[in-house]
């Protein structure tokens, strides 16, 4: 990967919460998962195609892919569950919203001390699709205002998801 790439802020910020998200995973998994997320190019395919950035194998030989956000604890007071909308909102081209095939997406914000995520919540991507067909889960739009991004993404309030979406979670409902 070019050192352009393994510089820049949100590289660095998705490097600092893996540990972090490890832990949950393990603390919802049990010990014994093994957590693989593939940096070789040519493993990039999962991600390019379907927008999976991690897979967890479970101790019986099952796995499940996800996709994970990590957040700047500056926006965790909004405590929403985004997802990239549109790869480049000028263009139109779109993003992980038409290719998401995880089977969870994991979003967690930093805390102040970034040791922890505070919100979190890991979902069934499977679930939220179809509580979103069904007008259950209301998404909203918004613009990336880093003067270098060009993605545009979708929100939702966490604490406005359905029980039956969230499989692990810090909220306190």
């Amino acid at each position: 990967m070019s050192d352009q790439f393994e510089r820049d802020p949100r590289r660095k910020q998705e490097l600092e919460g893996r540990p972090i998200a490890d832990k949950i995973y393990k603390d919802i998994f049990f010990d014994g998962i093994v957590i693989e997320r593939d940096e070789r190019q040519e493993g990039k395919i999962l991600d390019i195609q379907h927008a999976i950035d991690v897979k967890i194998k479970l101790p019986n030989g099952l796995i499940l892919n996800g996709q994970e956000k990590f957040l700047s604890e500056t926006f965790a007071k909004f405590r929403s569950l985004t997802i990239e909308y549109k790869q480049n909102q000028f263009t139109g081209e779109g993003g992980d919203w038409y290719k998401l095939a995880s089977q969870f997406y994991f979003c967690g914000y930093f805390n102040k001390e970034r040791t922890w995520f505070e919100p979190f919540v890991m979902v069934d991507w499977a679930r939220v699709v179809i509580e979103t067909h069904l007008g259950r889960i209301v998404w909203l739009d918004n613009t990336n205002n880093d003067g270098r991004a060009r993605a545009s993404f979708r929100y939702c309030i966490m604490d406005a998801l359905p029980r039956n979406c969230i499989i692990a979670s810090s909220l306190k409902n």
